[in-house]
């Protein structure tokens, strides 16, 4: 039996809530699967899935004074047809009201017979009430009002607010819950920039230069999904955030310098290093994941890279002695909260905890101890995350000083815009103040 659009949603919500699975890949392979890409159900399957995923807070805050039992020890896959329900009534008119909840009924009734009463009763309740019933005072505790009304942690709310103000963590938490920009970076081994654009304005793309990175561009509008095109197939582009693309030109190498992409995933950075290298020169990538390994080999293939090494190895168990003191550059984009990414990654909000934080720090402080050994003399290593949080950040670098007094802080050149780094020279990027994802940066020379 096929079952609906929003049945699909709903079960994609299911296996993001049951594992790491991101939502992502899994909208993908559903969009594949029923041949619902570039279609108004592929659409309104993406739109259902990241708007339960971005305001999971704020409708289970409705949800818990709706339900007459026990909200948080209700079964997920209930819990998800709920908010799936909740988030159509509350934010989103594509369906009238009675179809919203007759919908979520019929799928209660598949997912779990004895709870689609319960599913009717709640949803028909919102629509009796719901609109009355009142979010935690902003005055007499704002990180209790940012958290249920704008949808992120408490834990974390409560951070941003020691780091941002009340004000400002409002404007963050507001810009996670929209929609980020479909950015990608010009593979400038095989086009420039110029020369794409017309080539996308010519398929009927709406595209526009990023503002910040030479080599971004910003996709307004299309029916066409991007990696659907003849233009993803030829490797003249890659997805990619424009803050993640600047972290590349904290390096801007030459050819006749050497590179260790120390933690490389499936090679965004990498290949970007490469691009700007025109594909000459050394640049070594490991990850401990084979699996990002092998993409990364299929990535580079894409996009006409050869000059990449590749190896599979865990840099926090420690350094290969074949790679001790050889590098120019050595990059250590560090595993972390992800807690800059969002908007693109809302799941990331609910699955991360206080405890994984302290597990990222000590794996961050570990991985560059043992990576900065790859350094030369008068080498730079770069240290990046696309964490929002200090303990990931300044407080790794201030710690990693302190115990190696043979580095130092390094300002970065000019090919990156001053407003992006401190006083201290750390780089950082924004998503309320600059519209792309979250990044933090430092140089520090050998």
């Amino acid at each position: 039996m096929k079952i609906s659009v929003r049945h699909q949603a709903v079960d994609i919500l299911n296996k993001v809530s049951a594992g790491q699975d991101f939502a992502s890949p899994l909208i993908n392979d559903c969009l594949d699967k029923n041949s619902l890409s570039g279609t108004p159900d592929g659409r309104l399957l993406t739109h259902l899935v990241y708007g339960v995923l971005r305001f999971r807070g704020h409708l289970d805050w409705i949800l818990t004074k709706l339900c007459r039992g026990d909200f948080d020890k209700l079964d997920e896959g209930i819990k998800n047809v709920l908010r799936a329900g909740l988030y159509q009534l509350k934010f989103s008119d594509r369906l009238p009201d009675f179809a919203v909840v007759n919908e979520a009924v019929k799928i209660a009734k598949i997912l779990k017979p004895d709870k689609s009463a319960l599913v009717n009763a709640v949803l028909r309740n919102y629509l009796r009430r719901g609109q009355n019933l009142p979010f935690p005072s902003a005055k007499k505790n704002v990180a209790e009002y940012i958290a249920a009304f704008h949808s992120h942690p408490l834990w974390l709310v409560k951070r941003w607010i020691k780091i941002f103000g009340p004000e400002e963590t409002i404007s963050l938490c507001s810009t996670n819950n929209k929609l980020p920009p479909l950015t990608a970076r010009v593979n400038t081994f095989k086009i420039s920039r110029k020369d794409l654009i017309q080539k996308l304005v010519s398929a009927g793309f709406t595209p526009e230069e990023t503002k910040y990175s030479p080599d971004g561009i910003i996709l307004n509008a299309s029916t066409n999904p991007l990696q659907k095109t003849d233009f993803f197939e030829a490797g003249v582009l890659r997805i990619q955030d424009e803050g993640a693309q600047l972290i590349s030109y904290l390096i801007k190498p030459d050819s006749s310098e050497s590179i260790l992409d120390a933690c490389a995933g499936s090679g965004g950075k990498t290949t970007h290093l490469a691009a700007i290298l025109k594909n000459k020169g050394r640049i070594v990538a490991i990850d401990r994941n084979s699996e990002k390994i092998d993409k990364l080999k299929l990535e580079a293939s894409r996009l006409g890279i050869n000059i990449m090494e590749t190896q599979t190895g865990d840099l926090s168990i420690g350094l290969p002695d074949s790679l001790k003191e050889t590098f120019d550059y050595v990059l250590v984009d560090a595993p972390c909260s992800g807690t800059g990414t969002l908007r693109r990654n809302p799941e990331i909000k609910w699955r991360t905890t206080e405890k994984d934080l302290r597990n990222f720090t000590a794996a961050q402080k570990l991985i560059l101890q043992n990576v900065s050994l790859a350094v030369k003399k008068g080498g730079h290593l770069v240290y990046c995350t696309c964490s929002l949080l200090p303990e990931e950040n300044e407080n790794i670098v201030d710690d990693f000083l302190k115990q190696n007094p043979d580095f130092s802080l390094c300002h970065p050149t000019d090919s990156i815009n001053r407003q992006f780094i401190d006083n201290r020279g750390f780089f950082h990027t924004y998503p309320h103040r600059h519209n792309m994802d979250g990044f933090f940066g430092v140089i520090l020379k050998n």
